[in-house]
């Protein structure tokens, strides 16, 4: 697997998908597969998440800062102090969706579209006896 992490915040052209949440961990995964028009996945990998609205499919995203309101309607709707670098606004073709996270980060990757950048996670979990 070749994986590398991204600064890039611009992906026209690329469909994401919200691909895998896991309620426990607070873990995200939103991902625009490799197709057989893209030779890559790019993933973007939350953990800490305290808030997410977007709708499944994300076309032409782009990552940008909150607004004042945006920040300020966080801190009425999450119940304790949101630093300002946990909120990540994904732009979709206008449209403004609010994701807080305590890490966010970007990555290319050529793994299997199944593969999870959560599995060692869940195989660490210990089933209740």
């Amino acid at each position: 697997m070749n994986t590398q992490i991204l600064t890039q915040r611009t992906f026209l052209g690329r469909t994401f998908q919200l691909w895998e949440y896991h309620v426990s961990h607070g873990s995200l995964l939103i991902r625009s597969p490799r197709s057989l028009d893209e030779a890559t996945n790019i993933d973007i990998i939350c953990s800490g998440v305290d808030y997410l609205s977007a709708p499944r499919f994300i076309y032409n995203l782009e990552i940008t800062e909150p607004t004042v309101e945006e920040f300020q309607y966080l801190q009425t709707v999450i119940h304790h102090p949101v630093p300002m670098s946990y909120i990540h606004v994904l732009v979709s073709n206008g449209n403004r969706f609010l994701v807080v996270a305590a890490s966010f980060r970007i990555v290319e990757n050529t793994s299997d579209i199944f593969d999870s950048p959560f599995d060692d996670i869940i195989t660490r979990a210990k089933p209740i006896q």
